[in-house]
């Protein structure tokens, strides 16, 4: 190929990735604006969709993993050259890199230890233990908010740096759909090689981010090869070349290999495929000593283990606040989209969370099954309400309450004050969120260990309510 040709091909890869990551940087700022086609282009991430597979509701993972794995068997990675986010920005990392300290790439041979982080962290998942997978997998590591909240987004730092100093080598080692999509990529027929004009001159291997060229044995490692061109257009004779051609010459070793390989990948698949019912058995079921409210759709707290990426694409695109990471809660909980009620409510009429999330562990609701769905149930302690404690005249919690579940009534106290009817809440944390007292509020709301439905919506308007009005005005 010539050298213009494939510096021009080289440039279009590039524009094409880079447009890919301006995207999602622009969406991650205006989830508002752009939450539709942040939920479409989400949901075209393979990670994401492998651990939407099974998901109830997520039938349209099914054609897209064949898509995915049809193509890079018969081509190569090109979703890392050209679809994933995060390896945009390892290139760019790179790129500035070469141009502040230029550097050299070396060609390094591959060993059986880049596997072991990725398979753990596959086993894990399996197991029930999102955190591993949630923080390696390449659209949750650009996507997902700090697992220190209010601090930086540090895992993304990290792999920047890595990006920076080592190339594409956490594509190679770390990320566990990298290692997925190169059990598939090392049976492809088109692959780089290197003919019988190549000089050894070694331009392939320096500028190779992925360290997969090896100029001395005339061999390009296609398993870990990520497709950047960067090799075909450093070529001075066009020796380099993408062609139909078989694997290398030594074919029992290979195929004995790729069948090893195949095997590790049949498990790691199971890390997906396996019924919610069957995974995470290996840990004992976790029990929160307050069952957290879950955002709607996550049906319970098993499915959101099972699927659960740690993305907080959910958690950007919650137009009230309402959804945050835990904090903490043991593996099985830390990290996990929460309703907090002191943040922000769920909204009665808001679905967004369920439509935007890429992986299934919030199953797509319509609005009208929002409206029934219980993910918690409300709470008060009397004696610490202001009406009550203080003989303040007070109604907030009444005021913004959906259902009716909250409503306002003569007490013991002689004044006016909330009582519950808890069978028509839903949970969703507006009577919390609108309690002036703080920094505990006397009425709140436990989530359910199960999510399950009301047998008719009880939605009451307030502005009709023209004597709760006039008592409360606010």
């Amino acid at each position: 190929m010539k050298k213009k040709k494939a510096t021009r091909l080289k440039l279009a890869r590039r524009l094409v990735a880079s447009l890919m990551l301006a995207f999602f940087v622009l969406a991650f700022t205006y989830p508002a604006e752009l939450g539709g086609p942040l939920s479409f282009m989400a949901k075209l991430q393979f990670g994401q969709l492998t651990a939407a597979l099974f998901s109830a509701g997520a039938l349209y993972a099914v054609p897209l993993f064949v898509a995915y794995v049809t193509l890079t068997a018969l081509f190569g990675r090109a979703f890392c050259s050209f679809v994933c986010p995060l390896g945009a920005a390892l290139d760019l990392a790179g790129t500035l890199r070469m141009k502040a300290r230029p550097r050299r790439y070396a060609f390094k041979p591959y060993s059986r230890w880049r596997a072991a982080v990725p398979l753990a962290t596959l086993a894990l998942f399996w197991a029930g233990v999102t955190l591993p997978f949630g923080t390696l997998e390449p659209y949750s590591v650009l996507a997902s908010r700090s697992l220190l909240w209010e601090g930086p987004p540090l895992v993304l730092m990290a792999v920047l740096a890595s990006g920076y100093f080592f190339g594409r080598g956490f594509c190679n080692s770390l990320c566990p759909t990298g290692f997925i999509l190169s059990l598939f990529a090392r049976i492809s027929r088109r692959r780089f090689a290197m003919t019988e004009k190549c000089l050894g001159c070694g331009r392939c291997s320096r500028v190779c981010p992925a360290s997969c060229a090896d100029h001395e044995g005339r061999n390009v490692d296609f398993g870990r090869c990520v497709m950047c061109l960067e090799c075909l257009a450093a070529c001075p004779n066009g020796s380099l070349r993408y062609v139909r051609e078989a694997p290398p010459a030594e074919a029992g070793p290979v195929r004995r290999g790729f069948l090893r390989k195949a095997g590790l990948g049949a498990l790691a698949g199971a890390a997906f495929v396996t019924p919610d019912t069957l995974r995470g058995r290996m840990l004992p079921d976790f029990v929160p000593a307050v069952q957290p409210v879950l955002p709607p759709g996550a049906l319970s707290l098993a499915h959101l283990n099972a699927h659960c990426t740690l993305c907080h694409t959910c958690v950007r695109a919650c137009p009230n606040h309402a959804i945050v990471p835990s904090p903490g809660g043991g593996p099985q909980l830390m990290a996990k989209p929460l309703v907090d009620a002191y943040t922000g409510f769920c909204q009665y009429d808001c679905v967004e969370c369920a439509r935007v999330c890429p992986a299934g562990a919030l199953v797509d609701i319509t609005v009208e099954q929002k409206h029934v769905m219980r993910i918690g149930e409300v709470h008060l302690d009397r004696l610490e309400c202001i009406v009550v404690k203080n003989g303040t005249s007070c109604g907030a919690c009444a005021e913004l309450c959906p259902t009716g579940a909250v409503d306002m009534m003569p007490g013991p106290s002689g004044r006016v004050e909330p009582t519950l009817e808890p069978q028509l809440c839903i949970g969703c944390g507006a009577c919390q969120n609108a309690c002036p007292v703080r920094p505990v509020a006397p009425i709140w709301v436990t989530g359910f260990a199960y999510q399950d439905f009301m047998a008719s919506p009880q939605r009451v308007s307030h502005e009709e309510d023209q004597e709760l009005q006039e008592e409360f005005p606010f």
